[in-house]
């Protein structure tokens, strides 16, 4: 299976790793020992709360190798936080796929994150999750399972599994960051039946599920390494629900691999470190600020939609301000334009079932909703 293919690679590398800043430790989860590797940064002797971040292993690989191969360890000396290296079951995660691991995965990291902060002083409020490949689709299953406790996660070659993707309900706004290669050909950047979700497709998600402004901020970084074969364009989804970004570096020509690596495996881009990246992504949430969702819900809407969820008529009342309100699906393809003075209803029950979002601009600004389409 080619899954197995550039990760397991890394077995056959040497790994060498600072052992004196490092712990391992096991847990016992639903009748399983889970065991793990966490690093602890200078300034754990600091006695300040520290921020938590899961680096999780591809598939195939392990805590070890993903230590070595993402180079976190230095991020973590330099910015001050935790960074934890959890093994798979099998040397795999448990994101909806037929075949690896069948553990409770989300429960372990749960359970984990409990353990960690009874013996380390790691502030609740930013505790995170990155990974390589099945890492990443672990990260995004925890984005939709366990955020409550996850304040923001990054993909690295990883998206979203198919027949997982309809039961994922986040319930709020999670910050989200993808990297990932468009020559990647173990995770195609366009998806795999059965097996990953385009990527553009897994960005429109989560953009609509944070209520961002369609229409993406596009940046083309500076190419610093041209001998790399590759290039990075940065996508910024703003205007989002708390200020909870949605990111995505699409490294042009880039391989199944993680960039500024060490390791040179494939097409590897070195015009940055997708460590530091994830790390200056993080360091901008916390899990305190979702509380802002629930002070702007009181305040008197400027479009109103209902019944929502629909599966079939949907209700819009605009106040008193003309409105010209566009409907985009979950990729950013506008599927209706209208100017809106009172009320309309509109039937959409040809559409597919999703999320879609609802923009309305006034002379007052911009607004944007979610609606969902059963």
């Amino acid at each position: 299976m080619k899954y197995f293919y550039s990760i397991i690679a890394l077995s056959a590398f040497p790994c060498f790793l600072p052992a004196q800043e490092v712990i391992t430790g096991a847990i016992i989860h639903d009748g399983l020992e889970r065991n793990y590797r966490l690093y602890l940064p200078p300034a754990d002797m600091t006695g300040e709360a520290l921020p938590l971040v899961f680096n999780l292993h591809g598939f195939g690989s392990n805590a070890t190798q993903q230590e070595f191969y993402s180079g976190m360890n230095a991020v973590a000396d330099t910015a001050g936080f935790y960074v934890c290296y959890p093994n798979g079951r099998s040397n795999a995660w448990n994101v909806g796929w037929s075949f690896g691991s069948t553990a409770d995965d989300v429960g372990f990291i749960n359970a984990l994150i409990d353990e960690l902060s009874a013996n380390y002083n790691i502030d609740p409020q930013r505790v995170y999750s990155c990974g390589m490949s099945n890492g990443g689709f672990m990260s995004y299953r925890l984005a939709c399972e366990l955020n409550t406790r996850i304040a923001a996660i990054a993909s690295v070659t990883g998206s979203m599994v198919p027949e997982y993707f309809g039961n994922c309900n986040p319930g709020r706004a999670v910050p989200v960051m993808e990297i990932h290669g468009t020559a990647d050909d173990v995770v195609p950047y366009e998806g795999e039946a059965d097996i990953s979700l385009p990527i553009d497709s897994v960005i429109g998600f989560w953009a609509a599920n944070n209520g961002c402004t369609p229409g993406p901020a596009a940046e083309n970084l500076p190419d610093t390494a041209p001998l790399d074969g590759s290039t990075i364009t940065r996508f910024d989804y703003n205007g989002c629900d708390d200020g909870h970004q949605v990111s995505l570096l699409r490294v042009n020509g880039g391989g199944h691999t993680w960039p500024g690596s060490i390791l040179s495996i494939g097409s590897t881009n070195q015009d940055i470190s997708a460590s530091v990246e994830i790390w200056r992504f993080f360091s901008r949430f916390t899990l305190g600020e979702i509380s802002a969702l629930e002070e702007a819900a009181e305040a008197e809407p400027v479009l109103r939609l209902y019944p929502n969820p629909t599966a079939g008529l949907i209700h819009l009342e605009a106040g008193a301000a003309p409105l010209q309100v566009t409907l985009y699906n979950a990729v950013g393809q506008a599927l209706l334009q209208e100017q809106l003075s009172g009320a309309t209803t509109l039937d959409v029950s040809a559409w597919r079932p999703g999320i879609y979002l609802v923009e309305a601009r006034s002379a007052e600004g911009l607004t944007v909703l979610r609606m969902v389409k059963r």
